[in-house]
């Protein structure tokens, strides 16, 4: 199976993950852009990483949105903590895939897309 970013920027953008606000398409569609526009394979590769990075933290973001809606208590804080939360998210998502934990989605990104574009990577 062959991936593209086109597919996966599709697939944020078409989401309830990258749809919730004009933010996150354009975080989305800068990505996919920094991806295509890479000249080495280092500045590919740090790319996809940051793609699987932010897609990690909307997930994270999700799953605490979803974790509030059956929650007895009322939040409180609202926006500084909300601040704060993405802040945390983001640093979680970006330790994850920094270390070799996240999803393994920006190696498999990276492998296609190096395939696509006729180049040998590490793992072949």
């Amino acid at each position: 199976m062959s991936l593209s970013v086109n597919n996966f920027n599709s697939a944020l953008l078409g989401s309830s993950i990258g749809a919730d606000s004009l933010t996150g398409a354009a975080t989305a569609n800068r990505l996919t852009n920094q991806i295509q526009d890479a000249e080495t394979d280092e500045e590919m590769m740090s790319a996809c990483e940051q793609f699987e990075s932010y897609l990690l933290q909307k997930m994270f973001q999700t799953m605490e949105k979803t974790a509030k809606v059956f929650s007895d208590e009322e939040e409180e804080g609202g926006e500084y903590v909300d601040m704060f939360s993405d802040n945390m998210y983001q640093a979680l998502a970006e330790n994850m895939v920094a270390s070799g934990n996240g999803l393994g989605i920006a190696q498999t990104l990276y492998d296609s897309m190096a395939r696509n574009m006729g180049l040998t990577t590490t793992e072949e």
